[in-house]
């Protein structure tokens, strides 16, 4: 084995020591965020989104809904929908899933 070898197996040998070492010295909390650190990354509350006004009306022993207040209940069932989801999203933050 010529001289070079020798010192380039010693090379990679006291640098993979040297890694070994300070990985091995790393330490690790192993826990969950502290309180002051989740109260920084807590998402807000959003708020209840405004709901637009449904008219029913009597009609034949039954309610009948116009074409305007279908499309107003639609609008308030999708932003309904999206709230869900928002607040979804912060269960799942305080779950930390």
């Amino acid at each position: 084995m010529g001289k070079g070898k020798i010192w380039q197996a010693l090379l990679i040998v006291s640098l993979l020591t040297g890694l070994t070492v300070c990985l091995g010295s790393c330490k690790s909390t192993g826990g969950s965020p502290s309180g002051a650190a989740l109260a920084a990354l807590a998402p807000p509350v959003p708020a209840m989104p405004p709901m637009e006004p449904v008219r029913f009306e009597d009609r034949d022993g039954g309610l009948w809904l116009s074409y305007g207040g279908y499309r107003s209940l639609e609008r308030n069932i999708i932003a309904l929908r999206e709230h869900i989801e928002k607040l979804e999203i912060i269960i799942r933050f305080y779950r930390e899933e």
